[in-house]
């Protein structure tokens, strides 16, 4: 428990101390300008209704979601990284196929109903700590807990985008 509390306060601090990436309020009216755009498409408006249909399932915040889709693809479902991750919420192939949903990835349903999931597990192993759920999902729960173990602090690489979902988990407005 006091583990738990140390990492919390910790990546806290960091994320307060040095955040640089997202401090100018201009890309953050920006991304808000682009999710309400997304909103008002045919396919934004399925992919709401998708995220609050699984989030709601595997009670997991609906917000967290989309700032996660926000961070990882844009809202692009086709969407491919250069390591492989695919689809809005660009999934590796071994961590989508181990979520049982569909062979697909880069189909919005199953890409949602895969990741959703996934978040969801990541929920329940770091005991709803969703700064370390937000590190894992970056770059994996085994790196998160290699360095956990070693330093007590969440991987230094993950910093910038555990911001980043945080902040914009914020735009999304329903």
């Amino acid at each position: 428990m006091r583990k738990t509390i140390l990492v919390m306060l910790t990546t806290l601090l960091l994320l307060l101390s040095n955040n640089t990436a997202l401090s100018q309020p201009a890309d953050l009216q920006a991304q808000q300008k682009k999710v309400n755009n997304i909103k008002q498409t045919q396919q934004g408006k399925e992919i709401f209704k998708l995220v609050d249909k699984y989030s709601e399932q595997y009670k997991v915040d609906s917000k967290f979601v989309h700032a996660v889709i926000l961070v990882e693809s844009g809202y692009n479902p086709n969407a491919t990284s250069p390591c492989g991750a695919k689809g809005l919420m660009q999934m590796m192939p071994a961590t989508f196929n181990a979520r049982k949903v569909g062979n697909n990835p880069y189909d919005v349903e199953t890409n949602i109903h895969a990741g959703v999931k996934h978040i969801a597990g990541l929920q329940a192993k770091y005991k709803g700590n969703m700064y370390t759920v937000a590190s894992a999902y970056n770059v994996g729960g085994g790196a998160v807990d290699r360095a956990l173990k070693t330093t007590g602090q969440l991987p230094k690489g993950t910093k910038d985008y555990v911001y980043r979902v945080q902040s914009y988990k914020q735009l999304i407005a329903f």
